[in-house]
């Protein structure tokens, strides 16, 4: 087989290769690779010619531009998908996590190819911003796809050993089968906490405190972030950074103290802060207010939920 390779290959007659035997190989998925496919291959994997210059036999000097087995069936990084078109190009990193950092073993873990604003879960290692009570999107390191169809779930728990169990909220309430161990997956898990949806209804206050309008969020532009977390007595804050475009419309007031909308509303795409808090005696967090928001008509305000 060898032999007939290096003679195929070092055959500077194209002639001899019929393009619709080539491409019905190549297109086939059940097609068994025969010694005939691998000499075609790499033939026609060379970069730029095109399959037009076989067919004229004019690849006699090409054999320095062939490439390498290696180069044909190199891996392609492709592109992460996410919620927007900047989070699609958000960079991957590699993140070393210690189990030590945690209280178990000293065990170091690599969790390839994570984004930056995901938090690494791999083995007995949980990241030590992943808290009950807030909500996430979850998915395999190896994987594009979020659990439960895209959807964000409140972490409702966080088991003890080494193999932590993470449950997160379900749709019965007899039985829950939204959890999984946080050592089930080789390669780990990527959490991306979630603390505003589209379609989100929130009123606009200045810096006088006054409410000027209404926003509801349209899309968002990148990834949600978490920025600090803290914990005192009253329970846990997070701040999440949020780039999102709203429909904003204004309130139009009168002397009297009343105050209509008017008729035509803005666009406005802006940045701010979410601060999510969870009393200690709450088992879900909520969301407080968006602050350091500028808007042009407006300056700096904050976004209050409409609930």
């Amino acid at each position: 087989m060898e032999l007939f390779i290096q003679d195929f290959i070092s055959s500077n007659n194209y002639d001899d290769l019929k393009q619709e035997d080539i491409l019905e190989r190549r297109i086939s998925p059940y097609a068994t690779l025969r010694p005939g496919d691998l000499a075609a291959l790499l033939k026609l994997s060379t970069v730029p010619i095109p399959l037009s210059s076989y067919a004229h036999g004019s690849g006699s000097n090409n054999h320095s531009q062939r490439p390498s087995i290696n180069t044909i069936f190199e891996k392609k990084r492709t592109t992460s998908t996410g919620d927007s078109d900047d989070e699609k190009n958000e960079e991957c990193v590699d993140v070393v996590c210690n189990a030590a950092d945690n209280g178990h073993v000293p065990t170091l873990y690599v969790v390839k190819n994570i984004k930056q604003h995901e938090m690494p879960v791999i083995g007995f290692f949980v990241d030590k911003r992943i808290c009950p009570g807030f909500r996430y999107k979850v998915r395999r390191v190896n994987s594009e796809k979020f659990f439960w169809n895209n959807e964000a779930r409140c972490l409702e728990s966080i088991g003890t050993g080494y193999g932590a169990r993470l449950t997160f909220s379900g749709d019965k309430l007899n039985y829950n089968e939204n959890y999984f161990w946080s050592d089930s997956n080789p390669e780990g898990f990527a959490f991306s906490i979630q603390a505003v949806d589209v379609g989100q209804k929130f009123l606009v206050q200045d810096s006088a405190d006054t409410v000027v309008g209404e926003a509801v969020v349209e899309r968002f532009h990148g990834a949600q972030a978490e920025t600090s977390m803290s914990s005192c007595r009253s329970g846990v804050t997070k701040h999440v950074s949020v780039t999102m475009t709203c429909k904003v419309t204004y309130y139009q007031r009168h002397h009297h103290g009343l105050k209509e909308l008017w008729r035509h509303t803005n666009e406005e795409t802006v940045s701010g802060e979410a601060v999510l808090h969870r009393p200690k005696a709450s088992r879900k967090a909520s969301l407080t207010a968006i602050n350091k928001v500028y808007l042009p008509r407006v300056g700096q305000c904050s976004l209050l939920p409409d609930c």
